[in-house]
């Protein structure tokens, strides 16, 4: 495909976004986000990522969100999903723990306390040590989403990571300085420390 558009390497990206927008209403229907569900908690790597590829697609085009935030056991398979042997992994699951967080409807804030009860806060700061800009600029805006939980703040500031995110806005390579600026504003505010 992407030699017959002359090497435009996001028309086939479009095309992929259209036909999952297209036939979600019709998976919907079939169930997916179970299938889905039972996919992620598999054994198989290859068969979890190619389900954690379809949820960030679903997710990331608000398609049926609330309904995978009722996934059963959804925050230990994302917490899983952060591993440091799979960057693509990954970088898939904070950006959907990041969609999913974002916003102050009563689904987002019951995901983002769970969260913090299970500790997730410091496993998404953790990966502030990977050796890769991508990951580090998408636990920014993961964690800029889950600061506005006051009861994240103990977890963000007592995390070994802090010092490397208070670093990050100085860098030249990752700029997301106005995120920090953002968290620490959420937790100078909002603090219940």
């Amino acid at each position: 495909m992407a030699r017959t558009t002359f090497g435009n390497t996001n028309m086939p990206k479009f095309c992929l976004q259209s036909l999952v927008r297209i036939t979600s209403n019709e998976l919907l229907h079939h169930d997916i986000i179970d299938l889905i569900g039972m996919c992620l908690k598999g054994d198989d790597g290859e068969l979890i990522y190619w389900a954690a590829g379809l949820m960030h697609e679903f997710v990331m085009q608000n398609i049926a969100s609330d309904q995978f935030r009722e996934i059963k056991g959804i925050h230990a398979i994302l917490m899983g999903l952060l591993s440091v042997d799979e960057i693509y992994i990954s970088r898939v699951a904070l950006r959907v723990i990041k969609f999913m967080s974002s916003g102050q409807s009563s689904g987002q804030i019951k995901f983002r306390q769970e969260i913090v009860r299970i500790g997730m806060v410091k496993k998404i700061m953790h990966c502030l040590s990977m050796d890769d800009d991508g990951i580090k600029y998408r636990v920014v805006l993961c964690i800029n989403a889950i600061a506005v939980q006051a009861e994240s703040h103990h977890d963000i500031l007592s995390s070994p990571e802090f010092e490397t995110l208070i670093d990050l806005t100085i860098s030249t390579r990752v700029k997301v300085s106005i995120y920090i600026a953002n968290i620490l504003s959420s937790i100078c505010c909002t603090s219940k420390l």
